[in-house]
């Protein structure tokens, strides 16, 4: 498992396997999950991590 951040982008990434990227989805406005080709969550992609989050910044974080 990974996290990653990029203040610059205002996101952050979970990985939670290594595994290729086969889909990504919606899972709700601004939350992304990537599946892998069987349809196992690979990762979750969070925008707009500022505004969901009430750390003092996203570096801070990191």
């Amino acid at each position: 498992m990974k996290l990653e951040c990029d203040p610059a982008a205002d996101a952050a990434y979970f990985e939670i396997s290594p595994a290729e990227v086969a889909s990504t989805r919606e899972i709700e406005p601004g939350i992304l999950g990537d599946y892998d080709a069987a349809g196992h969550l690979v990762g979750v992609e969070v925008l707009s991590v500022s505004k969901r989050t009430k750390l003092p910044s996203l570096e801070e974080a990191a």
